[in-house]
């Protein structure tokens, strides 16, 4: 199977397409990385409790509406799946460029996998790197 032929739904959850994301991203020039933040962090430890606490009140549960990874959120609201992604960026690379490239790279990964799209969003919290003049022109 090639990356550009779609996946059957019935065997891609919510889990797999995060996985299938975060791999996507990982290539992307100019994202020096899928940023993690106190928000992922929550969702992920709250999800973790809502599904422990399903498992253990009914032994067969829906599969998961949300997933989360560092710097990334996915979410199904009414049939479409949502994206938020946070990255760092490279400061040799534009910041917007690199943003707009891992959005069209979530919305391929997201259709690939048989999913209908909804809102993507990326949200740039870091430009990193080195200034080409070594940050001298800020010196008096």
């Amino acid at each position: 199977m090639t990356p550009d032929q779609p996946f059957e739904a019935d065997i891609v959850d919510l889990e797999t397409v995060a996985d299938m994301l975060a791999t996507a991203l990982a290539g992307e020039p100019g994202l020096r990385r899928l940023e993690p933040t106190v928000r992922s962090v929550l969702t992920r430890v709250r999800i973790a409790s809502v599904n422990s606490l399903h498992e253990t009140l009914r032994h067969s549960s829906a599969d998961p509406v949300v997933a989360t990874r560092d710097g990334l959120i996915l979410s199904m609201v009414d049939g479409a799946l949502n994206v938020h992604i946070d990255i760092a960026t490279d400061m040799g690379h534009p910041a917007l460029g690199v943003a707009g490239r891992v959005q069209a790279a979530a919305a391929g990964t997201v259709q690939r996998a048989g999913f209908v799209i909804g809102r993507i969003d990326v949200t740039i919290l870091a430009i990193e790197g080195v200034p080409v003049d070594g940050g001298s022109a800020s010196r008096p």
